[in-house]
């Protein structure tokens, strides 16, 4: 057998979820469901490990996960073609190379970026899916907030509560915000994340935009002195963006 690292995107609107359920259902599939259907027609029977779960109804633009494949898929390319023939329309496999032996895709991984998308022109019922429509937002405003988050914190209170017995310690690299036209793109990039994280703060950050919430507020959240929010923005606007190595 032979460690293989595969990039994918896929629209996550359309899936429960990255991992494979207990109940999974034809009806509503996971994503490591379908590809693990798309080895198995290719006769490959492989475990799947990913660099990181990501909730229903949240996207990846570049997903990585690690396979072990038998040698006579020597042939990359043709492998790719294959399994997009069996994933597409809504998973596409970027690349396939293979990797060393110890290669994880998750514990390899040293950072992680994410996205979260708000809209804040006209609504756009094809956007209901891929962007949280807002009211109109000063993105440099939101860019200052966003950078508060930076640095190492223990996020136990941007969780949610089933979020696992994982550290609640994380560190982030670099956050903010930019406008593209009538998006506004939220950013996180950081060692690892807990469940749920990313859109806790967006949600902690559109509050503190509308003065709902203040500097302060969150600086007592963060620093664990009070819970003031646990609400968080709906998975469709979050993206899974890129793994580092």
């Amino acid at each position: 057998m032979m460690r293989a690292k595969i990039t994918l995107s896929y629209d996550g609107s359309v899936f429960n979820g990255f991992q494979i359920q207990k109940d999974e259902k034809k009806s509503k599939r996971s994503v490591v469901g379908i590809i693990t259907d798309a080895f198995e027609t290719l006769n490959i029977n492989t475990k799947i490990v990913g660099s990181g779960r990501t909730d229903t109804l949240v996207h990846a633009m570049h997903q990585v996960i690690h396979v072990d494949l038998p040698r006579f898929w020597k042939d990359t390319q043709q492998l790719q073609i294959s399994l997009n023939k069996l994933v597409h329309p809504h998973i596409h496999i970027q690349k396939i190379e293979y990797a060393e032996s110890s290669f994880h895709a998750r514990f390899s991984a040293k950072r992680r970026l994410y996205r979260y998308f708000f809209y804040d022109g006209t609504y756009q019922p094809m956007l209901a899916n891929y962007a949280l429509h807002v009211e109109p937002l000063d993105v440099k405003e939101l860019n200052a907030y966003a950078k508060l988050f930076v640095g190492k914190h223990n996020f136990e209170f941007f969780k949610k509560q089933d979020g696992g017995n994982t550290k609640n310690e994380r560190e982030i690299f670099r956050a903010g915000a930019y406008r593209h036209q009538n998006f506004i793109i939220v950013y996180f990039e950081g060692d690892a994340f807990l469940r749920s994280q990313v859109r806790m703060m967006c949600d902690f950050l559109l509050k503190m935009a509308s003065n709902k919430f203040s500097p302060s507020d969150l600086q007592k959240q963060l620093g664990r002195e009070h819970k003031i929010s646990t609400k968080v923005c709906p998975a469709c606007g979050l993206y899974l963006s890129r793994v580092y190595y």
